[in-house]
């Protein structure tokens, strides 16, 4: 028992070396140029007049923040906080609160109910209660500190029904222009500073929003508040995340994704969740893909391209929910109340003030609004790290997402051979597949390539077409054997129509290497290109390196699927693959090949086509050199099978050029 807590332990010491590894540039850029942050926002403002904080709304941790750190911004020269929650109809009375001999909790309600007739959470008026205890301390006839309301009440009586008509609601204006010019007159054309805190899309500075019309043609919008801003003051404005949620795209779930694919989660977890500001720009951190709503229309986005700089106060699962101000409704009628609940078109119409209170405080839940962040991960590897790129798009089959490992401290500095491998789904986190299981590549190949058994490799995870996976990996070349009423109603009936494998080749070589190649350190010859699949994935593997036998140098048909359509009965099909490898064989020379399969389920069916297989290869001249063909008693058609022979072909195929 003694020896097997030691193997556990060592285990988990070198998983968790493994991760660190995986971020080992992150990290030591944030332990180089991290700050607390507090510190952080203090010293960007050495050299710019204002900062954009953008948050999700309604989490006390940010808030508090903001509310502690004004005796840090007065300090140094920073006089102002403005507030996207406070109507600038009541500013002055804004003032005399902040002002006053005493803090009249009545009044900061009343101000906030005037903004917002379902904005009950406390930490909001809390902000002008320190701002207000701030001046306290402050002599008599020194400058104060100063909220400024920075938006105006809507008038939601004016809705009509129709988001397309909201110029009665939005009466003095598009918005964002409006809090703008209350920005440049209460502050900048003070010559004073101001940090602004707002939502996350109104806090952009250089990033444009995305938007593609029915024809798949993208523009371009800089219409958030930071932008209008960046636009008159330059190098003055910097846009800062409070680290929170970002949206996924219309439709899609979950609604929240974790920021840079939840990749800094993962670096702050290795880092004790130290609280930190950082820029981002072109930083290790920067750099992270980032596949939210936010990366429409843009090719590689990655975090950086979306704010100038970052603060993680708290991983998700650590962040609060507001409290809330139980007289917000105090001495208000349900009439007065219900003319101006905001957002109508989001939501039911409410009956009562009690169901509408209830559903105020819902929007609090934090464990509720952010389940699928703290629940569901993103995809997580053992060993090496995953950048996904989410919808590849392809002139020749539909966009999918495609999944590249790299292994643990991969380098631009070396080059890397490239296995491609079909199914990517199922690939690295069986948390993620539908089935619960995986191949188990990174834990796989990392352990091969450590013990020098492998040469150094990326795995680029094609993910499958889904209701046309059959239609993209049927071998189209071997159709043509086929009589004409099989091909006909093979076609119709298991290919859904069309075929679709010679496109999806055309995907592969044509689109998916250059991108991989471009933006990877690979090499690009055939001697280090590899493909890779299982089932309906063997064949279009064996497929793929004999129609392009100038770009793969090795396929592992792994349980291949010989029988091709199991209601097709007799042995048709399989006649067909043969004679399409007799006739397409790649010369032995500098090509290898790997086929396999079990003797349960499904797989007991290819023992006798395979054996024809064999036979081909034979007399193409195929040796134990290079070919491969082995059974696997007891092993069945799943991932779990595969996962455990896995380090067969790819010890055969990827064999170290050291060995």
């Amino acid at each position: 028992m003694k020896y097997k807590f030691l193997v556990v332990s060592i285990l988990f010491c070198l998983i968790a070396r493994s991760q660190e590894a995986n971020y080992h540039k992150e990290i030591k850029y944030l332990q180089d140029n991290g700050l607390e942050p507090s510190e952080y926002i203090i010293n960007k403002f050495r050299d710019k007049s204002l900062i954009l904080l953008g948050e999700d709304h309604v989490v006390k941790n940010n808030l508090n923040f903001v509310a502690q750190i004004i005796p840090k911004l007065y300090k140094a020269g920073v006089y102002n906080i403005g507030m996207e929650f406070g109507a600038y109809e009541k500013q002055k009375e804004l003032d005399n609160l902040i002002l006053g001999e005493n803090f009249d909790a009545q009044v900061s309600r009343d101000l906030m109910f005037f903004y917002n007739v379902g904005w009950p959470y406390q930490e909001y008026q809390d902000i002008l209660k320190a701002a207000w205890a701030f001046n306290k301390t402050l002599p008599e006839n020194s400058k104060k500190f100063r909220i400024v309301n920075i938006s105006y009440q809507y008038d939601w009586t004016a809705y009509n029904g129709s988001r397309e008509y909201m110029s009665g609601v939005f009466h003095k204006g598009e918005v964002n222009q409006f809090r703008k010019e209350v920005i440049i007159n209460e502050i900048l054309e003070k010559g004073e500073k101001g940090l602004i805190l707002c939502g996350l899309p109104h806090a952009f500075t250089n990033y444009s929003q995305g938007v593609t019309d029915a024809k798949g043609h993208c523009t371009y919008r800089s219409v958030s508040l930071g932008n209008l801003l960046l636009d008159k003051y330059k190098d003055q404005v910097f846009s800062i995340f409070l680290h929170g949620p970002i949206y996924n795209f219309p439709n899609e779930t979950p609604f929240f994704l974790s920021p840079a694919n939840g990749e800094i989660e993962n670096v702050f977890k290795l880092m004790s969740n130290e609280p930190l500001g950082f820029d981002l720009g072109k930083s290790p951190i920067g750099k992270l893909k980032e596949d939210s709503w936010f990366s429409n229309c843009y090719n590689d986005f990655t975090i950086g391209d979306l704010f100038d700089g970052y603060i993680f106060l708290v991983p998700f699962h650590k962040m609060e929910d507001c409290s809330i101000d139980e007289d917000f409704f105090k001495n208000k009628s349900w009439n007065e109340i219900k003319k101006q609940i905001p957002d109508p078109y989001w939501h039911e119409p409410y009956d009562t003030k009690k169901q509408y209170w209830e559903a105020t405080i819902s929007k609090i839940k934090l464990k509720e609004r952010y389940k699928d962040i703290t629940r569901i991960p993103n995809l997580t590897v053992t060993y090496g790290k995953i950048d996904r790129v989410k919808n590849f798009q392809s002139n020749y089959v539909d966009s999918r997402n495609i999944d590249v490992w790299l292994p643990p401290n991969y380098n631009d500095s070396e080059r890397y051979a490239v296995l491609y491998m079909h199914d990517g789904q199922m690939l690295f986190d069986s948390t993620r597949t539908w089935n619960n299981q995986e191949w188990k590549v990174d834990e796989t190949i990392a352990r091969l390539i450590f013990d020098g058994k492998i040469r150094n490799t990326i795995v680029v995870g094609v993910w499958n077409n889904g209701a046309y996976r059959h239609s993209e990996y049927f071998p189209q070349k071997p159709i043509n054997y086929l009589d004409r009423e099989l091909k006909d109603n093979l076609i119709k009936t298991d290919l859904k129509g069309k075929q679709q494998a010679d496109n999806y080749l055309k995907f592969l070589v044509e689109e998916l290497k250059p991108y991989i190649d471009k933006n990877y350190s690979t090499h690009t010859n055939m001697q280090n290109t590899f493909i890779a699949g299982s089932s309906m994935g063997g064949l279009i593997s064996m497929y793929a390196i004999s129609e392009y036998p100038d770009v793969y140098g090795g396929a592992a048909c792994i349980s291949t699927h010989w029988v091709g359509d199991v209601n097709v009965k007799g042995d048709k099909i399989p006649l067909a693959f043969n004679q399409y490898l007799i006739n397409n064989l790649p010369e032995p020379k500098n090509h290898k090949f790997y086929f396999d399969y079990g003797t349960v389920g499904l797989d007991s069916l290819y023992k006798p086509y395979q054996t024809k297989i064999d036979k081909t290869m034979n007399k193409k001249g195929y040796t134990i050199k290079n070919w491969i063909t082995k059974e696997f008693k007891g092993d069945d058609h799943s991932e779990a099978s595969w996962s455990r022979r896995l380090y067969i072909p790819l010890e055969f195929l990827l064999a170290n050029n050291n060995n």
